[in-house]
């Protein structure tokens, strides 16, 4: 099961200014869109944003804030959850080795409106048989099945 989630103008407007925030803070890091052209840079950045705004809406977290310039040194919402987005419905947690193993992971989907797929604790997702190399890099893909529903 599954939750949608949609964000209003406002929500969305936010997210976009809290991107292109988080690319001008990011100059000097090594970050995995920094191969992208500006334009695909900034949708992935709003992707992201707009993702841990739809979770943290579904939590119910109050005055919930973006981060800017945290990276993966604090969760993206308080107290321990990592917000992982992609665009596809049928995409994967897919979780890297730098993920803080305490947190948990949760897996947003789509655009807006936003759906909700599953969560599962970090380190329960480093496991080999979610290891996989592609041409990029190699990290940890879980399929929603294997994610604790939501709804």
């Amino acid at each position: 099961m599954s939750v949608e989630v949609l964000l209003n103008e406002t929500e969305m407007e936010y997210a976009l200014l809290c991107a292109a925030a988080r690319i001008e803070s990011s100059k000097g890091y090594s970050l995995d869109t920094e191969h992208l052209p500006p334009d695909e840079r900034l949708r992935a950045f709003t992707l992201g944003a707009t993702a841990e705004l739809a979770a943290a809406k579904w939590l119910k977290v109050p005055n919930f804030r973006l981060t800017i310039d945290t990276y993966k040194t604090e969760p993206d919402i308080w107290p321990n959850w990592e917000v992982k987005h992609t665009v596809f419905d049928t995409g994967h947690l897919i979780i890297q080795q730098n993920d803080r193993d305490t947190d948990r992971a949760i897996l947003v989907t789509g655009l807006n409106p936003f759906v909700i797929r599953g969560w599962l604790p970090i380190n329960y997702c480093k496991d080999s048989l979610y290891l996989k190399t592609t041409s990029r890099n190699t990290a940890y893909w879980v399929p929603q099945n294997e994610l604790v529903q939501v709804g």
